[in-house]
């Protein structure tokens, strides 16, 4: 009786062991996944600008190639995927048949002959927006990040600009290596989690808290920037003369 009650239970039985098999596989992926996306946040932060990369990080950012970049220097991509040309924007497929449940981090140096970094950038995606990456942080000497008669909104934060993307609500963040070490912090401040998770991450609040509220456009906040700043820049610009 117990023997026969075994076969007919083992096919379930069976079910069920390739179903948690599968899942721990499955874990095991995401954490290891999730460890190197974090690997790669650390290893764009703590690049400096201008200075070669460190013998440390070339693990983290390999394929250090001497080719075009949007025709700027050499470069590297690397991310925590092992394939990301295929994540790369524009996207490559229609809406449609883009994956659903992936999510990626890409990390992006590009340096002169000399191997002296330029700018950096960074990169997490989980597919939500087609056009853009989801969080995208770029790091580069950039006068316009200082100048408010330029961008008036970083006579708050001098070097530190986050925004919503107009089309697809994307944030991106243009920082400068100059900017307060707070701000850089402030833009680097990414967790992961949620990208690791069955619930998922609901707004881009949970993957960037800090620039995602940095990026939220108050205008009584910026008043009394726009105030102190808007003499000195009509004096720059030939519309204000003689009035």
């Amino acid at each position: 009786m117990v023997i026969k009650t075994l076969q007919r239970a083992w096919p379930f039985i069976g079910f069920a062991l390739i179903l948690v098999a599968a899942y721990l596989t499955v874990s095991l992926y995401g954490f290891l996944q999730l460890r190197r996306a974090r690997r790669l946040v650390r290893a764009v932060e703590e690049l400096q600008i201008g200075a070669p990369i460190p013998k440390q990080r070339e693990a983290e950012l390999h394929n250090l190639n001497c080719g075009p970049d949007w025709g700027v220097g050499c470069h590297t991509a690397v991310s925590n995927l092992p394939f990301v040309n295929f994540f790369a924007v524009p996207r490559r497929l229609p809406t449609k048949l883009t994956l659903s449940k992936w999510w990626g981090v890409i990390a992006r140096v590009v340096f002169d002959a000399n191997g002296n970094v330029l700018w950096k950038g960074l990169g997490i995606d989980d597919g939500q927006y087609h056009q853009d990456l989801a969080v995208s942080i770029i790091v580069r000497k950039d006068a316009r990040l200082f100048n408010p008669c330029e961008i008036w909104s970083v006579a708050k934060h001098p070097g530190y600009l986050p925004y919503r993307a107009m089309r697809t609500g994307a944030l991106v963040v243009e920082l400068s290596p100059d900017a307060n070490p707070v701000l850089i912090h402030r833009a680097f401040d990414v967790r992961l989690e949620c990208l690791n998770s069955i619930r998922g991450c609901k707004t881009l609040g949970d993957i960037a808290p800090a620039a995602w509220q940095d990026s939220e456009y108050h205008l009584e906040d910026y008043q009394q920037f726009y105030q102190q700043w808007s003499k000195g820049c009509c004096e720059q610009w030939s519309g204000c003369r003689g009035k």
